[in-house]
């Protein structure tokens, strides 16, 4: 959801605002598996700080938000993320997919496409339940026969198409031969997992009874629901039978005791070359509920922005590898050129300088040959003629940048080129 360096500084602005060090978010930021809820309660905290005064995390407990409105009147505003319930199958599908896509490799030419597609799973109230090996069965997975002939069979008739359904898996695994060597698509198919068919096995429905019955408060009580990872929030249809305001409505409605749900929705926006990811907030205000909110509340509540923070990748709740972890905002690496080409202006980002300089990386570990050009001027000998620092906006995921100047070399009047410069 957020690089670790935007996390600890939105922590830092939210213990300032309590006035206090947040100690239960802190632990929650140390664990994979709760790491998402907390930055999105730290997330909401800090958007409704701008709303009024607000205190969070209650020694004596309670929900994880109070705000003043405008209106002068406290309302408890309780926070929760959602996660896919069916986040460990859809997993093991993209586990199987790259198994056979390493199996695919070690074919050799001809060029064979190796494609899997999930199906015959159970249908359950909550969704499709697959079979699927587990992650540390891959060696038993593709020793199986059923698997075992079917790359046999690919293997010695590579030009013809290939297709199994396998016993023991909601799989069915298909080739065929590529067409060229531009041909690099793969692809795999499968129901819809999580697509409730009932109001009780909707997520929305169950996460908004647990938090109706998690606090009692005599206030106006709102609760908060986002994700970045579930689909169940998208607007209309969020599965094949159940839509989301059905959910909404069927929860709210025995109790009284909640007066609206803040239902937000983190999505993927691609306006080419620009990929980016958007919070999409509606608020649902509760009808015949024992604290409704008013008017001038209402349109406090829809005005608060979740866009202040640029939104980066989902964070899993296993962890992953420290090879894998990306802690600090970065950036691209750019160069301009004055009209003569005399002098370059190389831009990188600071936090990437500060790790080069620290040996832990290289300019070339870091990107690659994107630059030839500029590597190769630094090879050469290039000056750092000038040198200056541009702000970054932690907020918006943008590192602070240095831009070095850089001017050819001079030219060599002791000793030659390629002189060693010993006697």
């Amino acid at each position: 959801m957020l690089y670790e360096e935007q996390a600890a500084e939105l922590l830092r602005r939210c213990e300032a605002v309590a006035d206090r060090r947040l100690n239960q978010v802190r632990g929650n930021l140390r664990k994979a598996s709760t790491r998402a809820e907390a930055v999105w309660e730290l997330l909401v905290l800090e958007a409704a700080s701008h709303l009024g005064k607000v205190e969070c995390e209650p020694p004596g407990g309670g929900p994880d938000v109070r705000l003043q409105m405008p209106s002068g009147r406290w309302l408890s505003l309780e926070v929760t993320y959602l996660h896919p319930r069916f986040e460990d199958e859809e997993r093991r599908c993209r586990l199987v997919s790259d198994w056979m896509a390493e199996e695919e490799k070690k074919l050799g030419p001809p060029r064979v496409a190796i494609e899997c597609r999930f199906d015959g799973g159970r249908v359950e109230a909550s969704g499709t339940r697959l079979t699927l090996p587990l992650e540390h069965e891959r060696n038993r997975f593709l020793a199986s026969a059923e698997v075992a002939n079917f790359l046999a069979a690919v293997r010695l008739s590579p030009k013809e198409r290939h297709r199994a359904k396998l016993t023991d898996y909601s799989i069915t695994l298909l080739s065929r031969p590529r067409s060229s060597d531009a041909d690099t698509f793969i692809s795999s198919s499968g129901p819809v997992l999580e697509s409730p068919q009932t109001v009780a096995e909707h997520a929305a429905f169950r996460a908004l009874r647990a938090k109706i019955e998690q606090h009692k408060v005599d206030e106006p009580y709102i609760v908060c629901i986002g994700s970045d990872v579930s689909r169940v929030l998208t607007d209309g249809l969020s599965g094949f039978y159940v839509r989301l305001q059905q959910a909404l409505g069927a929860a709210v409605r025995p109790s009284g005791r909640l007066s609206a749900v803040l239902v937000v929705s983190i999505k993927t926006q691609s306006f080419l070359p620009d990929t980016s990811r958007h919070a999409q907030g509606t608020l649902y205000p509760v009808a015949g509920c024992r604290h409704p909110l008013l008017s001038e509340e209402i349109q406090a509540l829809e005005t608060m922005n979740l866009n202040r923070w640029k939104y980066t990748f989902p964070l899993a709740r296993r962890e992953s590898p420290p090879k894998h972890r990306r802690t600090k905002v970065g950036g691209p690496l750019t160069t301009t050129y004055t009209r003569s080409h005399a002098v370059k202006k190389l831009t990188i980002p600071a936090s990437v300088l500060v790790d080069i300089l620290a040996g832990r990386t290289s300019l070339s570990g870091v990107y690659g040959s994107g630059d030839q050009d500029v590597i190769n001027s630094l090879r050469q000998g290039w000056t750092v003629v000038g040198c200056k620092f541009k702000n970054g906006n932690i907020e918006q995921a943008q590192s602070g940048t240095v831009e070095l100047e850089l001017s050819p070399p001079h030219e060599a009047v002791f000793w030659g080129k390629d002189a060693t410069g010993t006697s």
